[in-house]
């Protein structure tokens, strides 16, 4: 059956909005975005930035827990004086006396954003300075750090800052390798801590202070541990190197 018009310009009008109809109904909806990962970094402020008004909220990092009675355990809560034995990768045992120790508070945010205050995981991690060395602990490895260099701001800018921007903009995927005498490195995680504690004897830091780390490792085991701390916290920023070993080198505490 036909359609009647009054007229051309009725007829025209009437096409029009004939047309209109047919593409409102068929047209495709626009695409779902991309998911938005999120991660942890002392340097998010590097990172991507979420859409306006997105809130990707992550979950809270497993809480270590310190009930036992292992070697981590008892390095966790050695004191002052007290000797610890631990292989080293070139000396073979080594024996050294506490003379300070700090602990760490893992940080981290509920969601990426510049905005979002750094809070607690509930994670403490320990580091025992024993005159040449320190034995520093994080999530689960153990560091043996035999060397250290001060860093000032400028060093942070120019040597560290740009490969933890793009390992932060990866969402800590990427593989970010750069050099630092007196080897070349990959990053292997970033984020933010606080100095809970710190007692005793040839540290480089206050209790309070907040920093942000990298750590990082290179052939046979050789890990780089950076600390930058902000500005007027109390620590001074530092690059050590050593090895990164397993608690089986750990041999005694007490």
């Amino acid at each position: 059956m036909g359609i009647l018009c009054g007229g051309p310009l009725m007829c025209l009008g009437f096409t029009f909005l004939l047309v209109g109809a047919v593409m409102w109904f068929t047209r495709r909806s626009p695409a779902s975005p991309a998911p938005v990962r999120s991660g942890v970094s002392g340097y998010q402020k590097a990172g991507v930035t979420p859409p306006r008004n997105a809130r990707v909220e992550k979950a809270p990092p497993p809480t270590v827990q310190r009930t036992g009675n292992t070697m981590r355990d008892q390095f966790f809560n050695a004191r002052l004086g007290q000797n610890v034995v631990v292989k080293h990768p070139e000396r073979g045992d080594v024996t050294g006396k506490i003379i300070g120790t700090i602990r760490y508070t893992e940080l981290w945010q509920k969601v990426n954003s510049p905005s979002e205050p750094w809070a607690p995981t509930g994670n403490e991690y320990v580091a025992h300075w024993l005159g040449n060395f320190l034995l520093y602990e994080w999530q689960n490895h153990v560091y043996l750090l035999d060397a250290y260099e001060a860093l000032s701001d400028q060093d942070i800018q120019q040597n560290f800052l740009p490969y933890a921007k793009r390992y932060a903009q990866s969402d800590q995927t990427a593989k970010v390798s750069f050099a630092w005498p007196p080897a070349s490195w990959t990053i292997t995680d970033i984020g933010k801590f606080q100095v809970a504690r710190a007692e005793g004897d040839g540290l480089r830091l206050n209790q309070g202070a907040t920093g942000r780390f990298i750590h990082a490792e290179g052939a046979d085991n050789r890990a780089l541990v950076v600390e930058d701390y902000q500005s007027g916290s109390g620590g001074q920023d530092t690059a050590w190197t050593g090895w990164r070993v397993e608690w089986e080198a750990v041999s005694r505490v007490g």
